[in-house]
């Protein structure tokens, strides 16, 4: 996240001290379809270099009803290294969007089109009636080029705000328009109907396997994570392949997640459709192998110690009188800040030691790390 915080500040603060080109206006449109507005920009007029950054921003409030926070997907013919929305709800209670995007030289915003679809605000309404607005926050949109050397801002001239809303009386239909784009033949494009079932299991320690069974009709699928500092869900990853049905990341030692996904249909122009979500599910990963552990005789006992493990709630020490096998649980230490510990053993044998850190997950199940290496006494 560092690196391409620092690539977006060159990209949109060394106008301050390199001398700006001359602003032209820009064309900005906002178009509202059901409960997704969508936002398309100009190239601006003039303009030949090839544009690899911008900046804009949006405003979304309820002018009558209630609604949730909005969410903005950047439109898949968008290839920039950096697509970042920020969502910040203001005193007022609207929402302002802050959309950066910043891609390397050969990562062109407008690709051989002078109209680019930057991508669309996902509006959620949750009142029965409403009428909620998207407009752009600011007149002016900044840019910069292949170059990446000056930021260029230019005033938008943009339509009035968009519009979305559903009164009683704006219709028959008693129930609310579909959040569902239509297709190029006119017809709507169904969400996945089945819900999809995620199962999760742990590789090598720190990795997190995710598998789930095809769901027909899907074009594809997409799996989030739960954030517990903004209590908000995140997407980890966008399977486009609707054969997939099996993705593994990896993640620190001793460390708890919870996932969810869901499925989507691809619509004529490109949109997702999604479908319900799955259940959400938790995984814990297992602690650091024990380092540094040692095991030495002092007189009728056998002190051994060994590295605390970051995360540990506690440790298991085994034993055997043969180096590779016959390892038989001695003791478990319901500490994971212990870092030592006493055995007793019958004189005249030769002892090998083994210890191992564990976890707890949410259902107060032990997860167990890799053994140390054996040490004898």
């Amino acid at each position: 996240m560092k690196n391409w915080m620092k690539y977006i500040a060159l990209c949109f603060l060394l106008f301050a001290i390199l001398p700006l080109v001359s602003p032209t206006a820009v064309q900005a449109g906002l178009t509202a379809e059901q409960n997704n507005v969508t936002v398309s920009l100009q190239i601006p007029e003039g303009k030949t270099e090839t544009i690899t950054s911008l900046r804009f921003q949006l405003r979304v409030w309820a002018e009558s009803g209630s609604m949730d926070t909005p969410a903005f997907q950047f439109d898949s013919s968008i290839k920039s290294m950096v697509q970042d929305a920020a969502v910040t709800k203001q005193a007022d209670g609207s929402y302002l969007m802050d959309l950066i995007l910043s891609g390397k030289k050969d990562q062109k915003i407008f690709a051989d089109s002078e109209t680019a679809k930057i991508g669309s605000v996902s509006l959620k309404p949750t009142s029965k009636e409403y009428r909620l607005k998207v407009e752009f926050a600011d007149t002016n949109l900044k840019y910069a080029d292949a170059s990446g050397l000056s930021e260029v801002t230019v005033s938008m001239e943009q339509e009035q705000p968009a519009v979305v809303e559903f009164t009683k009386s704006s219709g028959s239909d008693t129930k609310p328009p579909s959040v569902n784009p239509p297709s190029s033949s006119g017809t709507q494009v169904q969400a996945p109907a089945a819900k999809p079932v995620l199962k999760l299991s742990r590789k090598n320690y720190t990795y997190v396997m995710f598998k789930w069974k095809k769901i027909s009709g899907a074009d594809g699928y997409v799996i989030e994570e739960y954030n517990s500092k903004t209590k908000k869900y995140k997407a980890v990853k966008t399977v486009t392949n609707s054969k997939v049905t099996a993705f593994s990341k990896k993640y620190s030692y001793a460390t708890t997640h919870k996932f969810r996904m869901r499925a989507y249909k691809l619509a004529a122009d490109g949109s997702k459709v999604y479908g319900t979500y799955s259940a959400s599910v938790k995984i814990t990963l297992s602690p650091n192998q024990v380092k540094s552990f040692s095991a030495k005789v002092s007189g009728s006992k056998v002190k051994l110690s060994w590295k605390k493990v970051s995360g540990a709630k506690g440790y298991q020490i085994y034993r055997s009188t043969k180096k590779n096998s016959n390892y038989k649980l001695l003791k478990t230490i319901k500490k994971g800040k212990t870092s030592k510990a006493n055995v007793t053993y019958k004189a005249g044998k030769k002892y090998y030691y083994k210890i191992r850190a564990y976890v707890t997950d949410s259902k107060k199940k032990r997860i167990y790390g890799k053994f140390s290496k054996a040490k004898k006494a």
